[in-house]
């Protein structure tokens, strides 16, 4: 149980609310995603579903590559 109450903790040692409402928003899609495979039969995903998984991937990744490029000025 302390490992599962790690993973929704921040750096400092507080509850993330925010960490825990991710997880819950991603059970509930994967949910939703297998869900339609299955009764779809493995069809390809629908156009919706598809630019859900890749505004995340791209929120993601370019979220890490903005923090960590540094930008200076001349004064």
């Amino acid at each position: 149980m302390n490992k599962v109450k790690n993973i929704f903790t921040e750096k400092d040692g507080m509850f993330s609310w925010r960490k825990l409402m991710t997880a819950g928003a991603l059970v509930c899609f994967m949910t939703a995603v297998l869900g339609w495979l299955i009764e779809h039969k493995f069809e390809e995903l629908p156009n919706s579903y598809q630019v859900i998984i890749a505004g995340v991937f791209v929120f993601y990744f370019g979220k890490s590559l903005i923090e960590k490029t540094q930008i200076t000025t001349k004064q």
